[in-house]
């Protein structure tokens, strides 16, 4: 296997919080299928816990395979992570019947005070039977694709590692709202005859076909970035967007076309062989009923991790302590997260031998470190290198170009295994130059590129996780509180017997 080719399969970047999240969503699914199952209900067969489990998988592996790495590389890798977020992920999560196994894998107290009435709130339900309307989601899918490939957006994604996060968010919620009524996962009930999921995905499959059809035909470069990257695997950016066009063509058209042939082998058969499908026409009770009735149902009083529970109070003591130790590994591993993604094109000239590229912040870098990644290339044939030697020293503008600057050499970097990564430190504001000096067997070549330091801004800035703990706690307690006071006023204005 070529140098190169290995490199790429070992530049993974590995998502913590994103990470920590699906494991916690598996471990929660699986306790709640072994606990269903162990109470003897049978609608949940292994095929259905492997295709959730295969789902979770595929979004990880979206999200942290070198597909993620070279996004901002290469537009056929971006495509494919898009068609794994939006084409696999979703619809197998969906056959996994999630609901009533994430609600009864639960820690009691979570499911009682706050998942149960969740899904029983009459607000909760209108909204999700709207949203799961089949003309809500068709409009909505296609509003998210093509809004999200707008130019704009679509750079806006790939500068911002946080815009490029929310675009992926979009891109998953709207697909599990989209396959929702394609897989119509137990207890929930067909709002549309079977028959009219055919022409729903033949809809949603012109919607894919006129969008890759604009990537496919395009005469020109219709995302800038593109256009500047260098190009990694022999593509030009016109080919890279033309074949990035046509894996969204062959990829959702069979997404689309395959489930819908299935359904339409399924009307005209008429068979009904699906027991959990059979058991949602029959009950004429709501979605949410049947879901937290689940909910309630153990052979024993097992509580978390097989401990006895006597009392409520033990069962709140023990969600709280979860609740804490999970606020505090995303609270952790959000600060551990790479901001690699952050990075975009300083420049890109041709030295010597090299075609040397050079990564970094955008836009003006406050005082202190900042990291930057050096890609080499052979200058005729394109060809990533991987054994130059590779220094990146920085000096203010101003100074004499004959005092030492800050050096350092340049090693491969954690996450892009084909770039050269450093960080540099600017201890003060103002003009700097960053030089950037390649050594291979007798060729050198040096690249310099202003720099401008801004001061740094007092104070410390939140981190977003604390933000979201914070108010997610709130919104616990003050729905515990609303939900407690709300009975003894009922208790207490009961006429008595």
């Amino acid at each position: 296997m070529q140098p190169v080719v290995q490199a790429v399969l070992r530049s993974w970047s590995i998502p913590p919080v994103a990470t920590f999240a699906l494991a916690l969503t598996a471990l929660t699914y699986l306790r709640g299928a072994w606990l269903l199952r162990r109470a003897g209900f049978p609608y949940l067969p292994a095929w259905r816990i492997g295709s959730f489990v295969l789902g979770l998988l595929a979004l990880w592996f979206a999200l942290a395979s070198p597909l993620d790495t070279f996004s901002g590389f290469v537009l056929t890798a971006h495509m494919l992570q898009h068609m794994m977020v939006m084409m696999v992920a979703p619809p197998l999560i969906l056959l996994g019947e999630p609901l009533i196994p994430l609600v009864r894998g639960m820690p009691r107290f979570a499911a009682r005070e706050f998942a149960g009435p969740l899904l029983n709130w009459p607000l909760a339900e209108r909204i999700g039977l709207a949203l799961t309307n089949p003309v809500v989601a068709l409009v909505l899918m296609g509003v998210v694709m093509l809004g999200w490939h707008v130019p704009g957006p679509y750079e806006l994604a790939l500068r911002s590692s946080s815009w490029h996060q929310a675009e992926h968010a979009c891109f998953f919620f709207t697909s599990i709202i989209f396959w929702w009524p394609v897989v119509q996962p137990w207890p929930s009930r067909a709002r549309w005859p079977r028959w009219a999921m055919v022409p729903y995905l033949v809809i949603a499959d012109l919607q894919n076909t006129a969008l890759s059809a604009v990537l496919v035909f395009s005469d020109r470069i219709l995302y800038p970035s593109y256009a500047g990257t260098p190009s990694l695997f022999g593509f030009t950016p016109q080919e890279d967007q033309a074949a990035a066009g046509a894996i969204m063509w062959v990829v959702g058209s069979l997404a689309f076309i395959v489930p819908a042939v299935l359904i339409a082998i399924q009307c005209l058969t008429r068979r009904r062989t699906d027991y959990a499908a059979q058991v949602s026409r029959r009950d004429e009770h709501s979605v949410v009923d049947r879901a937290v009735s689940v909910a309630s149902v153990s052979s024993s009083p097992t509580g978390i991790f097989g401990i006895r529970l006597t009392g409520q109070s033990l069962e709140a003591a023990s969600f709280v302590v979860l609740f804490v130790l999970a606020a505090a590994g995303f609270a952790v591993l959000s600060g551990l997260a790479a901001d690699d993604d952050d990075q975009v094109l300083l420049t890109s000239k041709q030295a010597g031998a090299f075609a040397i590229s050079v990564y970094g912040p955008e836009g003006d870098i406050p005082v202190g470190p900042a990291s930057f990644g050096v890609l080499i290339q052979d200058r005729m044939t394109r060809e990533v290198l991987l054994d130059p030697q590779v220094d990146i020293s920085v000096r203010k503008a101003n100074d004499d170009a004959s005092a030492a600057p800050e050096h350092q050499r340049a090693l491969p970097g954690d996450e892009n295994k084909l770039a050269f990564a450093a960080d540099m430190d600017f201890p003060s504001a103002g003009s700097w130059v960053v030089q950037v000096a390649v050594r291979r067997a007798s060729e050198s070549a040096l690249v310099s590129l202003p720099i401008l330091v801004t001061s740094a801004e007092a104070g410390q800035s939140v981190r977003w996780s604390y933000i979201v703990i914070l108010v997610v706690s709130g919104v616990l307690c003050a729905v515990y509180l609303w939900r407690h006071g709300a009975r003894r006023s009922a208790a207490l204005t009961a006429p008595i017997a």
